[in-house]
């Protein structure tokens, strides 16, 4: 009976340690990951300057408030300063300093004016007012300072939304330059810049500036998402935000995978700690319970056969939970790769279809232009005797006289050559300005009203040609095709209003210009001949209700030549167009007469709004 009731308590003990090791293997297997928060002390500081005297900025306090907030839901120690001072920030990283030094994580986040001077990045307190480089290292804080009280935490984050215009640029004779430098990149160390170095990010329209927006959308919506991964969303949907005018970058990196809240192993059941530690305490309660009542020798066997069962358990656990993350892992990588195939592909489906799209409309578009080109150059050269030139009697700008006859071998040369059939060469597709529209109005000098509307919008591009849809007062006129880098100048429809250069570089302006095409008043089917005849003068800086640009000015002489008898003015209008050569188009046209029979002309074509498409 002894032997029996023996065997019978060993075969308990037994099954006991099975059913712990069972559930601390299910603890071990289906408990989530940890909290990021649980692994260390996460500390960050949180600065939103401002209030300067000089360049004030919106957004930057509502920036910072929002990012301490949400800081604070992902278990970070935050201390928050809004309008710092110089000496508020030495208080404050200093503070910081101590505190990075038991961290696991430590994170920064400056919104506000910075500025790079001889490569070196600095925060700007709102009480800085440097007047040359030596001061900055007294009234300014260096980013590379700020790194370095981080200390030794394992990961360390900046979040840097202060590349604004500089507002010191005057009081630097040297090493000032736009945006922010590039900083020195380690590991470990994680640093998003509001924008790329060298460029200038907005303060934005809204309460927030568009990298904050970006970064607190991703936070609330992915917060399980990889760091690196959620920087790219991050860049993503400022360059939407800002139509391409502004990227976010990245600097540095880190020596593994960081979460502002862990992701949870797929499939996992919510079995807690407390649970499995209560059912282990009472199983070996119990075991210890039936092997007292024999003997102490089978309490210590006991005891040393529960501990090897959970190590057992633990280690098997630990095989089944890295096995089924390897899966999990495996899955993710194979769903992003098929998903980024196919993304690939449709984007060269989408490619191909508008490349075929824009070869056809410039096709099309080049054969109608050079068929009304051609019929220009027939009544030119039918014209012959009946076409009356008038020349003009005082000197051009470059003290060189206008020679216009019709019968001229140098006129008849130019004339055939004007009109050759183009040639279109393969076409290398270019479709970053498809969509950009640019609106002028077209004003009488003397009453000041406006008389009309033009609107150019591109429809086709390439390296070689470039279709736009030229509208007059609401309406379709025409389309016309300009040539990159090559001057220009096309009639439109008005009294002796024509658009000059659209693409044009800035060089190699011809001595005389043909006006040619469009529906203007300068139409060869009608015999009147407009030449142009202008020189570069000079620079300017020109502000128009379209914005403010650095235009070039062109002086010279609008001069037609009418069929005999007719109604034409004689002599030459007077012509001013100011240019911008980075934006290739002309800003502002003027065409002026004075006295003479026909009394005083004046017409103005000015450049009002400028509308880019999204791409």
């Amino acid at each position: 009976m002894k032997f029996f009731r023996t065997h019978f308590i060993d075969l308990f003990a037994s099954w006991l340690l099975l059913a712990i090791g069972s559930a601390i293997a299910a603890d071990t297997l289906y408990k989530p990951a940890p909290d990021a928060k649980d692994a260390g002390v996460r500390v960050a500081v949180v600065i939103g300057n401002s209030r300067y005297p000089s360049g004030a900025l919106e957004n930057p306090k509502n920036d910072a408030a929002v990012m301490a907030a949400a800081l604070k839901k992902f278990g970070f120690d935050v201390e928050l300063k809004i309008d710092a001072t110089k000496s508020d920030l030495d208080g404050l990283f200093k503070r910081f300093g101590v505190k990075a030094e038991k961290s696991a994580v430590a994170l920064v986040f400056y919104a506000g004016h910075g500025v790079q001077v001889n490569g070196i990045n600095f925060l700007i307190p709102i009480d800085a007012a440097p007047q040359n480089e030596r001061d900055l290292k007294r009234e300014l804080v260096r980013l590379d300072d700020v790194i370095d009280d981080m200390a030794s935490a394992k990961v360390k984050l900046i979040f840097f939304d202060a590349c604004r215009d500089n507002p010191f640029a005057r009081s630097f004779s040297r090493g000032s330059a736009r945006g922010l430098a590039a900083p020195a990149e380690s590991s470990g160390t994680l640093i998003s810049f509001s924008t790329k170095h060298g460029n200038t990010a907005a303060d934005g329209d809204g309460k927030n500036s568009p990298y904050t927006s970006a970064l607190l959308a991703v936070l609330e919506s992915q917060p399980q998402m990889e760091i690196e991964q959620m920087l790219r969303k991050v860049q993503q949907e400022v360059k939407r935000l800002t139509r391409g005018q502004q990227e976010p970058w990245r600097y540095g990196s880190l020596d593994g995978d960081f979460y502002f809240r862990s992701p949870e192993v797929e499939g996992s059941a919510a079995l807690s700690r407390e649970t499995v530690d209560k059912a282990i305490s009472e199983a070996v309660a119990e075991a210890v319970k039936k092997a007292t009542e024999h003997s102490d020798f089978q309490q210590r066997a006991n005891q040393q056969a529960v501990v090897e069962a959970l190590k057992v358990a633990n280690e098997q656990a630990a095989r089944e939970k890295a096995e089924l993350e390897k899966r999990a892992e495996e899955r993710i990588a194979r769903e992003r790769a098929e998903a980024e195939y196919k993304a690939a592909e449709r984007f060269s489906r989408e490619r191909a279809e508008l490349k075929e799209s824009m070869e056809r409309m410039l096709k099309e578009a080049m054969d109608r232009q050079n068929s009304q080109l051609q019929l220009e150059r027939d009544a030119r050269r039918a014209a012959g005797e009946k076409v009356s030139v008038q020349v003009l009697t005082e000197p051009l700008a470059h003290n060189k006289p206008l020679e216009s006859s019709l019968r001229s071998e140098k006129a008849q040369e130019a004339l055939g050559s004007a009109v050759q059939p183009a040639v279109v060469p393969p076409l290398s597709i270019d479709d970053k300005q498809l969509g950009d529209e640019w609106e002028y109005v077209i004003k009488d000098q003397v009453s000041g009203l406006i008389k009309n509307r033009i609107r150019f919008r591109t429809t086709a591009a390439t390296s070689e040609r470039q279709l736009e849809e030229v509208s007059f007062d609401g309406l379709k006129s025409f389309d016309w095709v300009f040539h990159p880098n090559k001057a220009s100048a096309v009639a439109i429809s008005g009294d002796s209003t024509f658009v000059f250069g659209p693409l044009w570089n800035g060089k190699d302006i011809p001595a005389e210009l043909l006006v040619e095409g469009g529906r203007g008043f300068c139409n060869p089917l009608q015999q009147n001949l407009c030449r142009l005849s202008l020189t570069i003068v000079g620079h300017e800086q020109l502000s128009l209700s379209a914005g403010t640009f650095d235009a070039i000015r062109l002086d010279g002489w609008l001069t037609i030549s009418c069929p005999s008898g007719s109604n034409c003015p004689s002599g030459g209008l007077r012509s001013q167009v100011w240019y911008s050569i980075p934006d290739k188009r002309m800003l502002k046209q003027e065409i002026r007469r004075t006295g003479g029979g026909y009394g005083t002309f004046g017409e103005t074509v000015e450049l009002v709004a400028i509308r880019k498409a999204m791409h």
